[in-house]
């Protein structure tokens, strides 16, 4: 069977792209802000849990439709592997395993370690490839882009997982280099933007990736210091929204954009502002913050209800797995 699939060049298969696996993790990411709105104001609904589910089917259909390719197609594969941007989606696949542990956290403690010690072995070998491939090899700087910063945010999601199972050194440890390595690449990756050529059309939604990193610090410092939000934890939120406010500023830009798979870059960043929002007015009980959260969570269904609309009406149009 796979035999015939590899000799017929025109499956789709043969060019499904690895971005399908981004694209996944703002469904966990929406699961997660609704389970904080459900358990801020104590509602029963298991609207939260029934998303978290479905994030963890499509997760098992794209992870079975690369495996495929991997079969049919490994010289595309090992060409994405070394690709200075698409090489960066190789640690965000195994971000979600770390992803659903945190999810089942509360409903399944034993699958909750399994994912995350899937994720930590695995994690940790491609995260270090990377790095050694960034500083051994000579980088084009047009290369640079947002998308970089996938292998950062996973890791500074470990205290959310590992704080409620009880490895806080080791929590602090995740969370200090990797928060100091986000530092050194909005650096750089700023520096890019400024002094360089414009990211091209296809990368320009990668841009709302930059929201991330400090809304992903804000919710792993309240995990680390769960009776308080630290000041630090203020200032690293209050800058997610300077970014989102700096970034939208661009909306002229940004909406005359055509539709490509990184376009599903907006989600992700906004649901991850979204959740950062609840809980920060979970803890501070800021009248402002809870309508700022009103207005992210609006904002974030718009969103996803635009990019399926876009990415189903790209599948009837066949435009999607074509060769780049």
């Amino acid at each position: 069977m796979l035999k015939k699939i590899k000799n017929k060049k025109w499956c789709r298969i043969h060019h499904f792209n690895i971005a399908f696996f981004a694209s996944i993790m703002w469904f966990w990411w929406l699961s997660l802000a609704t389970t904080k709105f459900e358990l801020v104001y104590s509602l029963n609904s298991n609207f939260s849990v029934y998303i978290l589910y479905l994030s963890l089917i499509l997760f098992i259909i794209v992870s079975i439709l690369y495996i495929l390719k991997i079969f049919i197609n490994f010289k595309d594969v090992k060409s994405d592997f070394y690709h200075p941007v698409k090489s960066n989606f190789f640690p965000g696949i195994w971000k979600i395993f770390l992803i659903f542990s945190i999810a089942f956290l509360h409903i399944d403690k034993n699958l909750s370690f399994i994912f995350f010690i899937c994720w930590i072995i695995i994690q940790s070998i491609f995260t270090i490839i990377l790095f050694r491939r960034w500083i051994i090899h000579e980088m084009d700087i047009k290369n640079l882009n947002p998308l970089w910063f996938l292998p950062i945010v996973g890791n500074m999601l470990v205290p959310v997982a590992w704080v409620s199972l009880g490895f806080i050194k080791l929590s602090w440890f995740f969370f200090s280099v990797w928060v100091i390595m986000w530092c050194l690449l909005f650096s750089i990756i700023l520096n890019r933007i400024i002094f360089h050529n414009p990211l091209p059309d296809k990368l320009m939604p990668t841009l709302f990736i930059l929201i991330a990193p400090p809304s992903v610090a804000l919710i792993s410092i309240t995990n680390l210091y769960k009776w308080e939000i630290l000041e630090i934890a203020k200032i690293f939120y209050y800058f997610s929204i300077f970014m989102f406010i700096m970034i939208v500023s661009k909306i002229n830009i940004l909406s005359k954009l055509k539709f490509f798979m990184s376009s599903w870059a907006y989600s992700f960043p906004m649901a991850v502002l979204t959740t950062a929002t609840i809980l920060y007015y979970e803890k501070t009980w800021f009248v402002f913050i809870w309508y700022l959260w009103i207005f992210f969570y609006t904002i974030l269904i718009l969103i996803i209800i635009f990019l399926s609309y876009k990415t189903l009406l790209w599948a009837k149009k066949k435009e999607l797995c074509i060769e780049e």
